[in-house]
């Protein structure tokens, strides 16, 4: 088989839906007005075996656009090779490339630790089957400080990039059309995919921070129904769009206050609906354990002191809209494509650092104990 020249191959598979494959589908488009030619191995991993998910339409439609699609077995050879999202590889795979790479990386859209400490992949396990299967060990590049600092348990044992590849956007697509609190009624929501996980797991943790008041109202768009449903929360006092019904910019450009907190277990790796709402200009009410990746840009507490902090930003309108255009012009500058081609550069220059990783989630006998208990789980799911 011929060899395929690139300067990009991204692999991927195209069933990811939400934060990754929009992540995947800006960093393309920043490659492709760098005039770069990248080409795109979908893989079928086991990650969605029994899912039955479909493949994200917005990612096979990059074959239409000029992509160059890989096909398993493929000779490449590429400048730079991204593999997206760990758990497409922690249980193998059983695609492959013939792969010369000047740099690999594997883009870390998920935490290898859940919010119960427990570990849910081996950093260490899923770069040897990137290894095994493509040829290159990959240096992994965390999305957020939070990944990093999960990954930095398991150095020296992978390689940390100096960077994080971060999650990128086309800031002019994200255009605020009206002030927050410039209407009779205020509102507060929040949009994603619908993943009971992406909610808080105490129906009066889910109910606090979308009811801050009687005069108040509340739109959500991507609701796992069912899952809240069975805590009890009542969703007919809340006005319920479907994932994806609506524009994203249209959708928050309703809202006067964005609230995100999630279950006890999750880790949020990013979250790109909160630098969404925040490139329309709207104040975030996160959770706490979002600080790391998002610092003094947006209002941090817990689910029952949200109603309160979300009355002070109403009662000062002129302070909320303020501070809200100011973090607004940091999002834009952190995080606009534009961004992708000075990283790029410097990824490519540098090819990661083995000890300099900074704070470690975990410490060494901690991470041990974690990856046995992961063996031990995964061979009580095996089949006999």
């Amino acid at each position: 088989m011929a060899m395929v020249d690139l300067d990009i191959l991204l692999v991927s598979d195209p069933r990811f839906t939400g934060g990754t494959s929009a992540a995947l589908l800006a960093d393309v488009a920043a490659f492709r007005a760098l005039d770069l030619r990248v080409g795109l191995m979908a893989v079928d991993s086991g990650f969605f075996a029994r899912s039955g998910e479909p493949p994200n339409p917005a990612v096979l439609a990059l074959f239409d656009a000029g992509v160059v699609p890989v096909p398993d077995g493929q000779s490449v050879r590429a400048q730079s090779a991204f593999f997206h999202h760990p758990m497409a590889f922690r249980a193998g795979l059983r695609e492959g490339l013939d792969l010369r790479a000047g740099t690999a990386v594997l883009v870390a859209h998920h935490p290898c630790f859940r919010g119960d400490g427990s570990l849910e992949y081996n950093p260490v396990g899923t770069a040897g089957v990137i290894r095994r299967q493509f040829g290159v060990t990959p240096v992994f590049a965390p999305v957020s400080g939070v990944v990093r600092q999960q990954l930095a348990s398991f150095a020296p044992l992978i390689r940390l990039t100096a960077e994080n590849w971060i999650n990128v956007f086309d800031v002019e697509s994200w255009t605020p059309r009206r002030p927050v609190f410039s209407d009779a009624v205020p509102v507060v929501g929040r949009h994603g995919r619908p993943d009971a996980l992406k909610w808080p797991d105490r129906p009066e943790d889910v109910v606090a921070p979308l009811t801050p008041g009687p005069d108040w109202r509340t739109r959500l768009m991507g609701v796992p129904e069912r899952d809240l449903a069975a805590l009890g929360v009542d969703l007919t006092p809340f006005e319920v769009v479907g994932f994806g019904e609506e524009p994203v910019p249209q959708f928050l450009d309703s809202l006067d206050v964005f609230a995100f907190f999630h279950h006890a277990r999750w880790v949020e790796a990013f979250g790109r609906t909160v630098a969404e709402a925040m490139l329309m200009a709207r104040p975030c009410v996160l959770d706490r354990r979002m600080q790391p990746t998002f610092g003094p840009l947006a209002y941090y507490c817990r689910p029952a002191e949200a109603p309160a902090l979300m009355e002070r930003l109403r009662a000062a309108p002129l302070a909320t809209r303020a501070r809200a255009e100011r973090v607004r012009e940091v999002v834009r500058l952190r995080y606009s494509a534009a961004s992708v081609a000075g990283r790029l550069a410097r990824l490519e220059a540098g090819r990661g650092r083995a000890f300099d990783v900074g704070p470690r989630a975990q410490r060494p006998h901690v991470v041990l104990r974690k990856v046995l208990g992961l063996m031990r789980r995964s061979r009580a799911a095996t089949p006999v």
